[in-house]
């Protein structure tokens, strides 16, 4: 019964009368009792009556009073959506509605959207039941036909075999009918003319002569391809001992025993490619192996080292790498793969090494390593696939193809490290993890790139000066007691006696020493040039012995650089030539000259009430003489060149000269 006071629900438990508007107070508690402004006036929810959620199997909440929160709150959200909908706008517009007397009309309407909800409530469950019995019967009535019929056919059967039966039959037929009661017969054969049974016969003929003849063809057709599989299953282990006979290490997939792999990769890699270094060898439709590298094989790669001359490539290195092609034998196949494994990884740790080579001049520019090489050159290295990599450069490949080979080599020296290195005991057990090493790839490089500028350096200027002192007809002797070779990159390709591959690492990685030394006027120099990048030295020193023909001890001096060594060894050069010029009696013997001092190279007499001068200076662009003789000054200028018949007037000469 319905009316404007409420709705009258009943259900489990005692009847309870609610009210058909509802007044819910956003805060229950008695402090915000007080502050609470808005209400919400919420009509009955259809499922607050407990025989509609009982008739729709929806189970209410266990507290069903008005002041329970979840109840309020499911009712919220069924009549709003969600509280997002409920604004202090809208709460404020609904109360002045009820205040204005519109809430009467609103209840009527309310409550009449409540019945109408009710019904259609009610009509869903009364459908969904008859469908449900109709559901059952249909079932029922099908469970009973198929009984009967496994009954009759049961005890049918009980006649002939009654054993087989037993666990057909039904209990009931069972206990009630005796077995073999029921049985079956035919009471007479149609009769058939002869015709009819020729005609029958013939037919059955036939099917058996088509039944024969469709299984020797499926028998032979199991024998073609039985062969054929045989065919394809000794290509592909011939193929499989032609690899194991090649030196390849063939086993078994991890995770698939049943598919055989071979290893192609290095075992004293990295992981990250130790475990790339495993293919799958499976026999595609014609008996052949296919290489399968795994979903990681992106295309085979190859290292490439170019050769910039002001930032535009002029050289790159020779490609060993055959062309792209899955018809090739399987173990060209195998050696690409390795091959690009190997490649891939010398990039990888070049690129880890660069890292800490930014103060030698080392830039790594997305997948390129750059590194100097001269003044105006430099080598690039990077990883490139195989079927882009471009070798239509003319220039000369011979530094780009001998870097790439001492990468190489380098690097599989590494391998052989971390072999000898895992065959001994292992350290003591420690908490701290032991750090992935880096290994000097590039550092050699760098120390023989820069050992090979510093001796060409040295070697022009001690020629530079070689032939200033003899052109000035000055006794002169350059000598070289170890002199490494004027490229050291081109000496790996056209050295007549290469080092072997166990002593080049070896010879690489070791700091770089060599020797030269030069006769000047009255001294003999030496100096030691010395290249390492670790410490203490992190670069080239150069170290200068000076021993004068009647002087002191042997002097030795360290320069950073050559320019610093050329300015010293001008002054030596200067002081030297005054010392010669005083052993020589033809040109100064017996005449009053005599040296200023022992570290400026410069001769005075006194000549009257005059004082004549003679001054020595040595430069980069020869060697000077000034001369101040009865207050007339006089230069003169001797330079070097590069024939070896020097022209001309010598010093001593020119002094003799002027003196008389």
């Amino acid at each position: 019964m319905t009316s404007k006071k409420g709705v009258e629900c009943k259900g489990k438990g005692r009847p309870k009368k609610q009210s058909s508007q509802l007044m819910i107070a956003l805060s229950k508690s008695e402090k915000n009792k007080s502050d609470c402004k808005y209400l919400r006036y919420i009509r009955p929810s259809p499922s607050s009556d407990p025989a509609m959620c009982q008739a729709v199997g929806v189970q209410g909440s266990k507290d069903k009073t008005a002041d329970s929160l979840p109840y309020l709150i499911a009712r919220i959200n069924e009549q709003k959506g969600s509280f997002r909908h409920v604004t202090e706008a809208s709460l404020e517009e609904e109360i002045r509605a009820i205040e204005a007397g519109e809430s009467n009309g609103t209840a009527e309407s309310e409550t009449k959207d409540v019945a109408e909800e009710k019904q259609g409530v009610e009509a869903q469950v009364d459908a969904l039941t008859t469908a449900r019995d109709e559901i059952i019967k249909q079932v029922g009535t099908a469970y009973t036909a198929s009984s009967h019929a496994l009954d009759f056919v049961s005890l049918l059967l009980s006649k002939h075999n009654p054993k087989v039966v037993e666990a057909s039959i039904s209990p009931y037929i069972k206990e009630s009918v005796p077995f073999g009661s029921l049985g079956a017969e035919i009471m007479q054969e149609p009769s058939r003319s002869d015709a009819e049974k020729r005609t029958e016969d013939l037919v059955g003929l036939g099917w058996r002569l088509q039944s024969l003849t469709r299984s020797a063809d499926s028998l032979l057709a199991s024998a073609s391809r039985l062969e054929q599989e045989m065919e394809h299953e000794t290509t592909y282990w011939q193929q499989i001992l032609s690899v194991k006979e090649k030196g390849w290490s063939i086993c078994r997939i991890p995770g698939d025993s049943n598919t055989l792999g071979v290893r192609f990769g290095f075992a004293e890699a990295h992981a990250e490619f130790r475990d790339r270094g495993l293919a799958a060898l499976r026999r595609d439709t014609g008996g052949n192996i296919k290489l399968d590298r795994g979903p990681r094989w992106r295309g085979d790669k190859q290292l490439r080292v170019r050769l910039l001359k002001n930032g535009k490539p002029t050289a790159t290195n020779e490609h060993q790498m055959t062309s792209d092609d899955e018809t090739q034998p399987l173990t060209d196949l195998l050696i690409r793969a390795r091959s690009s494994l190997f490649d891939e990884e010398l990039h990888h740790e070049l690129s880890r090494e660069s890292r800490n080579l930014l103060n030698q001049g080392v830039r790594s520019v997305g997948n390129a390593i750059c590194f100097p090489l001269k003044d105006d050159s430099e080598i690039e290295v990077d990883l490139q696939p195989a079927s882009e990599v471009d070798d239509k450069l003319v220039g000369d490949s011979t530094i780009p193809t001998a870097i790439a080979m001492t990468l190489r080599i380098l690097l599989s020296n590494a391998h052989r490290e971390n072999h000898h290195r895992r065959s001994q005991p292992p350290p003591p057990i420690s908490e701290t993890p032991a750090s992935r090493r880096v290994y000097p790839l590039l550092r050699p490089l760098l120390e023989l790139n820069q050992h090979d500028t510093a001796i060409k350096a040295a070697h022009n200027l001690l020629r530079k000066l070689s032939w200033t002192l003899s052109a000035a007809k000055l006794p002169c002797t350059p000598e070289d007691e170890e002199s490494s070779p004027t490229s050291a990159f081109t000496s790996l390709l056209t050295d007549p006696k290469p080092p072997t591959l166990s002593s080049l690492p070896s010879r690489l990685m070791r700091p770089h020493h060599t020797t030269m030394a030069i006769h000047l006027p009255s001294t003999r120099v030496t100096l030691d040039i010395h290249t390492s990048t670790t410490a203490p030295t992190f670069g080239t020193t150069f170290q200068l012995r000076t021993l004068a023909d009647s002087g002191p001890l042997p002097q030795t001096l360290q320069f950073p650089t050559v320019d610093k060594v050329a300015k010293h060894l001008f002054s030596i050069t200067a002081l030297g030539t005054i010392a010669y010029l005083l052993c020589e009696e033809e040109a100064l013997g017996r005449k009053g000259w005599r040296q200023v001092s022992p570290y400026l190279p410069e001769l005075v007499r006194r000549n009257g009430g005059r004082k004549d001068r003679i001054t020595i200076s040595v430069d980069v662009e020869g060697l000077s003489m000034e001369c101040v003789i009865d207050n007339k000054p006089r230069s003169w200028q001797w330079r070097g060149q590069d024939d070896e018949q020097q022209s001309g007037v010598g010093l001593v000469e020119v002094l003799i000269e002027s003196l008389t």
